[in-house]
Parts: C-alpha cells; sequence; structure tokens
C-alpha cells in the first residue's frame, strides 16, 4: 500500500471545518486538541497599516480587543542577529551586518532576503536539528545499567540534519520515521535514507540487562508509543499502558491495540538484551533492499569493519578508556526497524507481562473524535497505516502540534505553551484561530518546515522589539505585543566561543564517535571519542546517557532519556562562573581578543556585532583585552538574543 503524501491543493478548502461551527467545537466535551482544525475568517483590525501577513491581523486583534497595542520594532542591528541565531545557532558576520544596515531596500524586502539567505545556509539543519533532537530524546548510548553505545546513532542524527535542510515535507519526515523500511523508494539510496529515519524508534534507554525477554519488548513498545505519540501528536497515549487514561480519552484497549504495531516490528540497535542470544542488531544492506527489485545502484557486500563492531563483547574488551579510539563508518549499517513477527499484543493487566488477556486488533483504537486507523492487512505490523493516518492533511494533532513547535522556538513560548502536553492536563492554546489558521497554512503549503518559518519570521509580530513595561497589563507577555528576549542555549553559546576564536570547523566528525571500556563480565562504561574541546559544532558531540559533560548540565541541556520539546531555563552560580575562570574560556578570550587585533572597538564588534559606546571605550581603556572579552561573553548581551 503507497503511503498518502502527496501535497495538498490551495483549492483544498473543504477539508476543514468552517468558522460558523467554531462555537460547537468548544462545547463539546472532547478535549480542543481532538477536534476538527477549522478555517477561521481572517479577522478585521482596527489598524490596517501595522499588519504585514494574516498572521499579524490574528494577533493585532486579540490585542485591540483588550485595548492593547503591540510595541514598536526592533532595530536592524538586532533583528538581524536575532534572525541568525534563530535559524543558524550562529551570530552574523560582520560583512551580512553591514550588508543589511546599509540595504536601501524597505525593511520588509530587506529582511527577506536575509532569511532567504539563512534558510539557505546549511547551518540551518544543524541548528533545527537539535531542536527535533530533543523531542525524541535523542542519544548515543542506551543508559541504565549497562551503558552500551548506540554505534550507529548518528547516522540518525545527520538524517535529521540532511532533511531539514532539504526541506523533506513534514509529512514525509514523519512517515519515514514510523515507517521508512515500508515506504516505496526509486533507489537504494533513498531506501537507506528512508530505513535511516526509523532509528528515531531505537533510540530508547532499555534495561539491556532486563531477565524478562517479554518485560523488555514491552518496555521498548512502551518507549515507543511514548515517543511517538508525544512527538508527533503532542499526547501521553503510554500512560494508558496500565489501565484507562486518568486524564485522556484513551483506554487500555486503544494503548494495546497501538502496541500491537509495534510488537509486530522488529527493533534494531546493537544493544539486544541479554535473553536474545545474539551479539549484533543493526539494519544490514539485505534488510534496505527488495531482493531482486531493479534499482539505479547496485548493493554490495558490507565494507570490512575494523575488529569490535559485531561483537559486544569485543567492543568491551577496547581498553584503556583514556586512550581515544576512531573507527571508520561503515555506511551499510544503520539502527532501525524493520517488520518482525506479525501478532496482535495481549493486554497486560496492570501492566504485568506474565498476567494477559485478549489482544485487541492492531490498530483498533478507539479515541473520540480521532479519525480511524486504516485497516490493516494481517501480514503487516500497521506501521505503515499508523504513518498514513497521523500524515492524512485533516488530523486534528499532527499539523498543530509541529506549528506549534516552530513558533515556540520562534517566539520563546508555544501557542501551546505545553509543547509535548496538548491534552486535557495541558495548557489551552492562547490564540486557538491563529493556531488553526497556521496549521492549514502549514499543509496547504506541502508541509514545508522552511515555507512556515519564513512566514512566520516575516510577519510584524516577530519583528518586535523585547522592550517593555514590567507594568503593562499583560506583562507576562501572553498576548504577543513584543517580542521574548531568549537566552542562548549551550549549542550556539558553545559554537558562537569557538567561531569568534576562529576555531569552529563545519566538518561533521566521521568514524563512530562513542565506545564502550570494561572488561567481560562487568558492567561496561561508555564514552564519547569527542570532547566539549574539540572544534567540531556542539551538535556533533557524542550524547552519552548518565555521563553527558558538565558543560551541558551546567547550561540546561536535557537529560537524554526525556522527551522535552521545551527546555528548563535556569539561572545558577556555575553559568556565571564558567565566563569567569573556565580554562576553555580563558583560552579562546586570549584568542578572540588576538583575533581582534587587541583593539577596543574591533573587540565590540567581533563579540557583540556593535561600536562601543564612548562611555563603554573610556571604562575598557587600561583593562587587559582578554578580560575584556570575558567581560562581555558574560554579559546579558552576548547571552541572550533580543
Amino acid at each position: 500500500m503507497n503511503i498518502h503524501l502527496r501535497v495538498l491543493p490551495i483549492s483544498a478548502v473543504l477539508l476543514f471545518g468552517l468558522s460558523s461551527q467554531a462555537a460547537e467545537k468548544y462545547e463539546n466535551p472532547t478535549p480542543w486538541s481532538y477536534q476538527r482544525i477549522f478555517r477561521h475568517p481572517i479577522p478585521a483590525t482596527k489598524d490596517t497599516v501595522w499588519p504585514k501577513d494574516d498572521l499579524d491581523r490574528f494577533i493585532l486583534a486579540r490585542l485591540e480587543k483588550e485595548n492593547l497595542r503591540p510595541i514598536g520594532d526592533t532595530s536592524r542591528a538586532i533583528l538581524i542577529r536575532r534572525a541568525s541565531f534563530d535559524l543558524r545557532g550562529l551570530p552574523p558576520s560582520q560583512t551580512e551586518i553591514d550588508g543589511f544596515l546599509r540595504d536601501p531596500s524597505p525593511d520588509d524586502i530587506a529582511f527577506a532576503k536575509v532569511v532567504d539567505a539563512f534558510l539557505q545556509s546549511e547551518r540551518f539543519g544543524e541548528r533545527w536539528a537539535r531542536h527535533w533532537l530533543d523531542v525524541v530524546r535523542y542519544a548515543d548510548s542506551v543508559g541504565r545499567v549497562w551503558n552500551a553505545p548506540f554505534l550507529y546513532a548518528a547516522r540518525y542524527r545527520d538524517w535529521v540534519i540532511d532533511s531539514l535542510n532539504a526541506d523533506k515535507p513534514y509529512n514525509r519526515f514523519v512517515a519515514e520515521q514510523i515507517a521508512g523500511d515500508l515506504i516505496p523508494a526509486k533507489t537504494v539510496l533513498q531506501r537507506r535514507d528512508q530505513i535511516v529515519g526509523t532509528g528515531m524508534l531505537a533510540l530508547g534507554s532499555m534495561n539491556v540487562q532486563e531477565g524478562s525477554y517479554e518485560q523488555y519488548i514491552l518496555d521498548q513498545v512502551d518507549d515507543q508509543i511514548d515517543v511517538v505519540s508525544r512527538a508527533f501528536l503532542g499526547i501521553t497515549i503510554a500512560c494508558a499502558r496500565c489501565h484507562d487514561h486518568k486524564t485522556e480519552p484513551v483506554s487500555q484497549k486503544d494503548y494495546y491495540a497501538l502496541a500491537g504495531i509495534f510488537y509486530s516490528s522488529r527493533t534494531l540497535s546493537g544493544t539486544p538484551n541479554r535473553n536474545e542470544g545474539v551479539a549484533g542488531g543493526y539494519v544490514s544492506p539485505e534488510a534496505l533492499v527488495d531482493l531482486p527489485t531493479a534499482l539505479d545502484e547496485p548493493v554490495g557486500p558490507p565494507q570490512k569493519l575494523p575488529a569490535g563492531l559485531h561483537s559486544m563483547d569485543d567492543l568491551r574488551e577496547l581498553g584503556n578508556p583514556k586512550e581515544t579510539i576512531r573507527y571508520d563508518h561503515d555506511p551499510h549499517f544503520c539502527m532501525g526497524v524493520i517488520e518482525g513477527e506479525i501478532k496482535d499484543c495481549e493486554l497486560a493487566v496492570g501492566g504485568d507481562p506474565f498476567e494477559r488477556e485478549a489482544a485487541p486488533d492492531r490498530g483498533q483504537m478507539k479515541m473520540p473524535a480521532l479519525p480511524p486507523l486504516p485497516s490493516i492487512p494481517p501480514k503487516s505490523s500497521g506501521r505503515l497505516e499508523l504513518a498514513q493516518w497521523m500524515t492524512q492533511p485533516t488530523h486534528p494533532l499532527t499539523s498543530r502540534v509541529m506549528v506549534n513547535r516552530l513558533w515556540q522556538h520562534l517566539f520563546g513560548e508555544g501557542l501551546v505553551r505545553t509543547p509535548d502536553d496538548f491534552g486535557i492536563t495541558g495548557a489551552d492554546p492562547t490564540h486557538p484561530e491563529l493556531l488553526d489558521h497556521l496549521a492549514i497554512r502549514f499543509v496547504e503549503g506541502g508541509w514545508s518546515v522552511k515555507k512556515m518559518i519564513r512566514v512566520m519570521m516575516l510577519s510584524r509580530t516577530y519583528r518586535l522589539a523585547t522592550t517593555g513595561n514590567p507594568e503593562h497589563p499583560d506583562a507576562g507577555n501572553k498576548l504577543r505585543w513584543r517580542q521574548n528576549p531568549k537566552r542562548l542555549e549551550l549549542e550556539p553559546l558553545r559554537d558562537t566561543l569557538l567561531q569568534l576564536a576562529g576555531k569552529l570547523t563545519f566538518d561533521r566528525p566521521e568514524g563512530i564517535q562513542v565506545a564502550g571500556t570494561g572488561g567481560k563480565g562487568r558492567h561496561g562504561v561508555t564514552r564519547g571519542l569527542l570532547s566539549v574541546e574539540d572544534p567540531y559544532r556542539t551538535i556533533f558531540l557524542p550524547v552519552v546517557r548518565d555521563n553527558i559533560p558538565e558543560l551541558f548540565s551546567t547550561f540546561d541541556f536535557p537529560g537524554p532519556t526525556q522527551i522535552k520539546g521545551q527546555r528548563d531555563v535556569t539561572t545558577v552560580a556555575p553559568q556565571a562562573l564558567f565566563f569567569m575562570n573556565n580554562p576553555l574560556v580563558e583560552e579562546l578570550a586570549a584568542e578572540i581578543a588576538d583575533k581582534a587585533g587587541k583593539e577596543i572597538k574591533a573587540i565590540y564588534r567581533l563579540v557583540l556585532g556593535r561600536e562601543p559606546s564612548i562611555e563603554e571605550s573610556g571604562d575598557a581603556n587600561g583593562l587587559d583585552l582578554q578580560t575584556l572579552v570575558q567581560a562581555l561573553l558574560g554579559t546579558a548581551e552576548f547571552r541572550y538574543v533580543f
């Protein structure tokens, strides 16, 4: 069965409910997010000049209803810095700043040129892939009792980067992560690319020393249900594993109807449960092609691998943990999911794997308001049908959840402020009509992530200043009368330090980047083969569960076992101390000062993207210039995007 992934034409108005039904939507006891997406009329505004886009009209109409006004636009200098960090995770170059400031075009045209250039940069995928990796609990090791390495997890990471850079339609992006091995492909390379996407399902933190194989499999299925339902749909279906969901319209039978789909699939991550009796579990070339299908590229035998890659016992024998070991990367192997033994999953009473009741049919979920899944063929797991169901244009959750994630990263908070929970316990949307408007535009725009980001960034709402009166009636900015300042996360912070010092490379590290150490009979200790001192972008550094670098935790890097669509933002002393006396910062600050020719104005332009004021120049005179750089790096002006 071919998956339905065609682009929805603009004329497909009747796919969505009409605004006359909007009142009924909120009277229905079914959660708002399960209800049909409605095409609301574009609201009229008293001020017809301010809005640049229909998005702005929804924002302004709500403000005018409360007798409020949006604050003024930010300056071009601040705007290009905001756009550069939002799209590339790096500051703009001085050439880019000067070009934008001197562009004689009207602001709308000049800024559109900036946004378009940044969207086409390869740095875009590196920036936005990290947002997605947070959501799907990406890591390079399994964690828990035996922290075994995921030798090929990086292939999935790179797949996300490349998919975003290519602007792969989001419905395709979703489908390949659920059923990439089942979607038809024209070439071997495309087939391999699709199956790498299924690596998302193999990234869970599992107890590979679990004594009960059935318990291990049910835990793995539960992890897959949790990540799929929360990442793509924003609902917590996994809460119904042991009993009917306490707050959502999800029964335990619904859970096991979905569980049967993953129960009938085989997960290959290279970290088998000890009862499996195998020492491998990677997707091989044979799983990537349908023999003797005629494809464009012949599939040869796998390249010979260095010792230690096929056997976990050998891997644990690598020896001295302080020794730097690098491996070649075999392009034929990856983590992923393929079809397994097809069988429905018996309901586990109270979650007990040894007390079971009759299995519901795979895919026969009866969640109110949501459309039913397509019929699943007897000899299929149902992953393809699940992907079809989730990516249909009128599904009420998939497009809403994603446009909310995009909005959150550009505006600081989502229209729904609980991005991973669109259920009853989650927050209601602050602008429900706008959320539906954006969801429809997203689908009708071919599910293009870049197009939707462009729409949001070229809006007047995105270009607002961040300054504001704390006595404002909407001090929390619920109605979006100003922009929210955003603190730089770990990745752009570290990457920028390296770039300013002239040390950052945009190459991707080659080979396998994690290894396990320790002798037989002992729990393995996984370590990264790259460190925070290496010159690669932070997204390419290994994420080892239960062993992340101190720098990561200092700046609120999410726990890699968590599904985390929105990072915590803490203010703690170690963050300030990092800029004051961390050896890496001291080293980079000295190199930044040298790169600026040890000249005060050049240092300000390099670090903050602007000239110093007369007062600042006077205060800086007589200072050690490395100290000046460190002081500037510790300022809110450097650490925040305004």
